[in-house]
């Protein structure tokens, strides 16, 4: 089920050539007319090769089983010719690319004895690191069926262990990549991941920069089961590393896969630019219609969720006259772009022949269940926004039965399309159990991230573990040798002991007497100690009256400040003036409020937060009579903060919520403001304010702003080594992720 996918993403970037390649970017024209003037030698050897391979890699193509007996045919030529010319070592490549064609072409039989026959040659002459290469080989080109999969699974672990006891430590990581792939084909995650970083860990260890391929597996194995942070941090890291080593022959694919990461995280700005990157280069590398045709499938959708319809329209037109469609495949994504730009541009008879010639064509070319089940999901969401329930319901059930399990994400949206349409339909039982199973599936995708948290917590857990148990024994040991010390010499401490009894005795007499002496020496001690402590009690009452009437005080200058500025106001003309100084009054105001809780507070030191900003939001909500325009929700966690944290967050708040009155809802439009202060543990704090208001207009620059509020807020959040982001989410959202003393 998985074949396509993994022989695309993974394959593709992992394939290695067995040898050096000659005019490599030669057509089957020109290579032909090479091989007519070529003489009966080694180069005419190496265009034979080169030949047979522009045949070996129409694996995809309608014509499959013609182009693989072409390719066989030619590297017999080859086989023939460097027996006549006494070159062994090329008989070993021709024959193992004789047994590639059969492979290819499913004649997995005739193609596993030549690579017997190989790898036993190799073996009895003891040439270990050949031997691997060829079971590696043979591991990466026969099909990964179901019924095959132990079979070629030992394949790739006798690869992996020849490697090792060569001590090709490079070798032996890229082989580890093709059995990570391996193991990803048959939705075994977890396995994956392991053989993935025990390679990333085999390259880092010979300082290798050839990385980039094992990031971006990371990056897709993740993707694919939606641990989309970790997916962004190694796609990012394989462009990274591919562009800093000038590592270019996969750069494409990379671009890619930071672009479907980008995509699965809803963000189409990132993606859109990634996936236009990507294009572009396989532009330039003059690609196959078909990979360059798939790749504007991705771009298209991204573009139309940016509401670019007519762009996308024209991107497609402007394909398809360099790009015509030559085989099903490319018919196939050429009827599902049209498909989607259509549908956007609200030219449904269009859009819907086009949904429907796509599935037919992926339906006669025989593609993989996941392919087919995205035709019928697409017809069915089609349909489903048109009314047409019966017509969804078909196409959806067909994807259904045929859906990969690892698709969870498709799956959860398929079961609530389902529910959709079986409630349209009045079939209440089946949307019942269809709306389930989309809440199972939703809850899994978060239990699974759960697990991972849990399984990554549990690695470091017995880590230490470890460790401590390592630091247990060696305090061990080192107690039996102090033991071993302490009976040496127990045998002189019994005559010393002897000796100190009897100067004990005498002690003791004295000690009597002594003692009586100490203790009246300490009662007349302790009433000293006791007038001290009433002492420092009165001082210590007296310093919180004074820090509690320091705080009063501060209040009231802070409420004459304000009386002040409220005075000048109203001799002021200037519309930005007086906004100014109420401004400046509201901040005030803020500060005003934490000295104004200290000393109401026992605790003179630290403020809680809960009732501290449930005052300010009042105080704002009085200042600009908002009534019941707008409403706050206030989701505040029972924290408390000092002084120096307190008056940071609560300035931010005011500048916050005060702009959100101000600009967000605008003709008095009701609104809801949310403000939350949430402690994610180890002092770690989130405060965020969102309204649902218009939101940020399109050309704003978070970073170009010189507003005072903004100003202000920045420079704020650098005072309390904050994060600070403000961006569009249904309305304005303000974060300030920090660390505090609570």
């Amino acid at each position: 089920m998985l074949r396509f996918v993994t022989y695309t993403f993974f394959m593709m970037v992992m394939a290695a050539p067995a040898m050096a390649q000659l005019a490599a970017n030669l057509s089957q024209g020109e290579l032909r007319q090479l091989l007519k003037e070529s003489k009966r030698d080694s180069n005419r050897l190496l265009i034979l090769y080169e030949l047979g391979r522009t045949y070996l890699k129409q694996i995809n193509s309608d014509k499959k089983a013609v182009m693989m007996d072409s390719a066989a045919d030619l590297f017999n030529q080859a086989l023939r010719l460097g027996d006549s010319l006494h070159l062994r070592n090329f008989w070993f490549e021709s024959t193992l690319l004789v047994a590639e064609a059969h492979l290819n072409k499913d004649d997995t039989v005739e193609g596993k004895k030549s690579f017997f026959q190989v790898a036993a040659i190799y073996h009895a002459k003891g040439d270990v690191q050949r031997e691997a290469r060829t079971w590696l080989r043979l591991g990466r080109k026969i099909n990964w069926y179901q019924e095959n999969s132990a079979e070629v699974e030992s394949y790739l672990d006798k690869a992996v262990q020849l490697y090792a006891q060569a001590h090709n430590i490079e070798r032996e990581a890229y082989a580890r990549t093709i059995l990570a792939g391996f193991h990803y084909n048959f939705g075994k995650s977890n396995l994956t991941e392991s053989e993935l970083l025990r390679a990333l860990e085999l390259y880092n260890k010979i300082g290798s920069t050839k990385v980039s391929d094992v990031y971006y597996s990371l990056s897709y194995v993740n993707r694919y089961r939606g641990a989309y942070e970790k997916s962004l941090l190694y796609a990012t890291k394989c462009v990274e590393n591919a562009e800093r080593n000038n590592d270019t022959t996969s750069l494409d694919n990379y671009y890619g896969e930071l672009a479907l990461v980008y995509d699965e995280l809803s963000r189409p700005e990132e993606s859109c630019h990634w996936y236009r990157k990507t294009l572009e280069k396989r532009s330039e590398q003059k690609q196959d219609g078909t990979s360059v045709l798939q790749t504007a499938t991705f771009l298209i959708r991204q573009l139309i969720k940016l509401k670019k319809n007519r762009e996308a329209l024209a991107l497609m037109d402007s394909l398809l006259v360099v790009y015509p469609p030559k085989n099903l495949r490319e018919k196939s994504a050429v009827a599902q772009n049209y498909a989607y730009c259509f549908d956007a541009l609200k030219r449904y008879p269009e859009a819907e022949q086009n949904y429907i010639s796509c599935l037919a064509y992926c339906r006669k070319a025989g593609f993989d269940n996941e392919t087919i089940s995205i035709g019928n999901m697409d017809l069915g969401r089609f349909y489903l926004q048109h009314g047409q329930f019966k017509k969804a319901k078909t196409y959806l059930d067909t994807a259904v039965t045929i859906m990969g399990a690892d698709r969870v994400i498709d799956q959860r949206e398929l079961f609530k399309m389902r529910f959709t349409a079986d409630s349209a339909l009045g079939n209440y039982s089946a949307a019942i159990k269809n709306l389930q199973y989309y809440q199972f599936l939703n809850d899994s995708i978060y239990n699974e991230r759960k697990s991972r948290q849990i399984e990554e917590l549990t690695v470091q857990y017995e880590t230490q573990k470890k460790e401590q148990n390592i630091r247990l024994l060696e305090n061990e040991k080192q107690l039996q040798q102090n033991e071993l010390a302490k009976e040496q010499n127990t045998k002189r401490w019994i005559v010393g002991a002897v000796l100190l009894l009897i100067a004990i005795v005498g002690l003791l007499v004295n000690y009597s007497r002594l003692k009586q002496r100490t203790n009246q020496e300490l009662q007349v001690q302790q009433i000293q100690i006791e007038k001290k402590n009433n002492s420092l009690q009165q001082l210590v009452a007296e310093k919180e009256w004074l820090v509690r009437e320091i705080h009063h005080r501060v209040k009231n200058n802070f409420h004459m400040v304000m009386g002040l500025l409220h005075t000048q106001a109203a001799y002021l003309q200037s519309e930005e003036a007086i906004q100014a100084v109420t401004e400046s009054s509201q901040r005030i105001q803020a500060m005003s409020l934490v000295h104004q809780k200290l000393y109401q507070s026992d605790n003179l030191s630290a403020i809680n937060m809960t009732g501290y900003i449930h005052e300010l939001i009042d105080y704002l909500k009085d200042s600009f009579h908002t009534g019941n325009t707008i409403r706050f929700n206030l989701q505040i966690d029972p924290v408390t903060f000092t002084v120096s944290y307190c008056v940071p967050v609560g300035l931010i708040v005011n500048e916050a919520v005060t702009n959100a009155i101000k600009h967000a809802f605008p003709d008095k439009q009701e609104g809801v403001i949310d403000i939350s202060l949430k402690s994610l543990g180890d002092e770690h704090f989130l405060l965020s304010i969102k309204d649902n208001g218009v939101g940020l207009p399109a050309t704003f620059n978070a970073a170009s702003q010189t507003t005072m509020g903004m100003r202000l807020m920045r420079g704020l959040s650098d005072d309390l080594d904050a994060v600070f982001q403000i961006h569009n989410n249904n309305g304005t959202q303000i974060t300030l992720d920090f660390i505090a003393e609570a």
